[in-house]
C-alpha cells in the first residue's frame, strides 16, 4: 500500500530532495528524491544501515526507520525532530540568526562541544556537516541539544575504510573543519569577538 503525499505534508524542499511529514505518524518524515539524482540518497541509506549494524547511539542523530513506498516514489523514513512544544525544531542557522547570541554564548559553546564529542565517540562521519543539516531541539524553555538530520554518506570507493578508526577520524576532522569555516562566515559569529574566543578556547572552531 502506497503512502499518499501532497504539498499539505511538505516540510522543506532542497535542491534534490523534499521532506514530508509522514501522514500516518507525525513524529516521522519522508525524504523524497525528485531531481533524479539518487547517488547521494543511496549512499546515505547505505550509511544509515551501516550505523544501525554498529548499534550507534542515536542521541544526536535523527533515527532512520527504513524506506517506504509513496505515490511520489520510494522515500526514506526518518525521525522528525520536534521541540518540547511539538513544533518542528529549527535548524542551527535559524537559531544563530534569530537568537540572542550574546545571551546564548555559554549554551551554544556547550551544544557544539557536545556535538563534536558525540561524532568522535560514535565515529560518525557527516559528509555535509553544515548549520542547515543540524537542528536545535528545544527540550524546555531553557535547554536544548543539537541533532543531525541530513548530510550523511557512505563512501562507495573504499567501503571497508569506514571500519578503520584512523580513517574515520580524519574524515570527521575534515567535516568539522568545514562546519567551523561555515560558522565563521555567519555574521553573528564573525562580528562577535567574545563568541569567537570562547569557541576557539574550547577547541570548537578553527583559528
Amino acid at each position: 500500500m502506497k503512502i499518499e503525499l501532497d504539498d499539505s505534508y511538505l516540510v522543506n524542499k532542497g535542491t534534490n530532495r523534499a521532506c514530508y511529514i509522514h501522514p500516518h505518524d507525525n513524529n516521522k518524515c519522508i525524504k523524497i528524491t525528485y531531481s533524479g539524482n539518487f547517488k547521494e540518497t543511496n549512499r546515505e541509506i547505505k550509511y544509515y544501515n551501516f550505523l544501525k549494524k554498529r548499534a550507534v547511539s542515536w542521541d544526536m542523530l535523527a533515527h532512520y526507520y527504513g524506506n517506504v513506498n509513496t505515490n511520489l516514489g520510494e522515500g526514506e523514513c526518518v525521525e522528525l525532530i520536534k521541540d518540547y512544544d511539538k513544533n518542528i525544531s529549527k535548524d542551527l542557522d535559524k537559531y544563530i540568526f534569530e537568537g540572542n547570541i550574546d545571551k546564548d554564548i555559554p549554551n551554544l559553546v556547550d551544544l557544539l562541544s557536545q556535538l563534536k564529542n558525540y561524532l568522535y565517540k560514535e565515529k560518525i562521519y557527516v559528509k555535509d556537516l553544515n548549520p542547515i543539516n543540524i537542528v536545535y531541539k528545544r527540550i524546555n524553555q531553557a535547554e536544548g541539544k543539537l541533532i543531525i538530520i541530513d548530510g550523511l554518506a557512505h563512501s562507495n570507493y573504499f567501503p571497508f575504510s569506514m571500519n578503520i578508526d584512523s580513517y574515520v577520524r580524519k574524515k570527521i576532522d575534515s567535516s568539522w573543519k568545514n562546519l567551523s569555516f561555515t560558522l565563521n562566515k555567519r555574521k553573528p559569529f564573525r562580528e562577535n569577538s567574545i563568541i569567537q574566543d570562547e569557541l576557539k578556547k574550547n577547541n570548537i572552531l578553527s583559528s
